[in-house]
């Protein structure tokens, strides 16, 4: 994906706002007794949320087991994220691949509860880095230095 730098922030604030509906929408389903929905959603909040980080860098992918190899090479590896922010990523694609393609495999309550607030945690406390994109706008990225070679 070639971008100019405005565009790149559009797409970045867009993916940052789409991960904070999901969280939302996730927590709703979750409520609601919709585990395999919510799994979906938290995973989804986290996808989100991912492809607007690493699109800070200039990294675009094209499927999901890409984003996550991005996320682990570029933030994982290098300690911008701990090795647990890293592996619920393959926790959550999994419980979601479950849920979404699995037949009469159903995620439930206590399958997704034990993410659930750390998925919360994750999207919405100021001091961890996945905190960023609900705490504001485009501050995650933000504190970061935009590659824009």
């Amino acid at each position: 994906m070639n971008l100019d730098n405005e565009s790149r922030l559009a797409m970045i604030t867009y993916r940052q706002e789409k991960s904070v509906m999901a969280l939302d929408d996730a927590s709703f389903l979750f409520e609601g007794g919709r585990y395999n929905l919510a799994a979906n959603r938290l995973y989804y909040a986290l996808y989100y949320a991912a492809s607007a980080l690493l699109l800070s860098k200039g990294i675009s992918t094209k499927r999901h087991s890409g984003l996550i190899t991005q996320v682990h090479l570029h933030f994982v590896k290098t300690g911008l994220l701990s090795s647990d922010e890293g592996g619920l990523f393959k926790v959550m694609f999994d419980l979601r691949h479950e849920g979404d393609y699995e037949d009469f495999i159903d995620v439930d309550r206590s399958d997704i509860e034990e993410y659930t607030p750390q998925n919360c945690c994750y999207a919405k406390s100021s001091v961890s880095f996945w905190g960023l994109i609900r705490e504001s706008q485009i501050r995650m990225i933000w504190t970061m230095p935009l590659d824009l070679s």
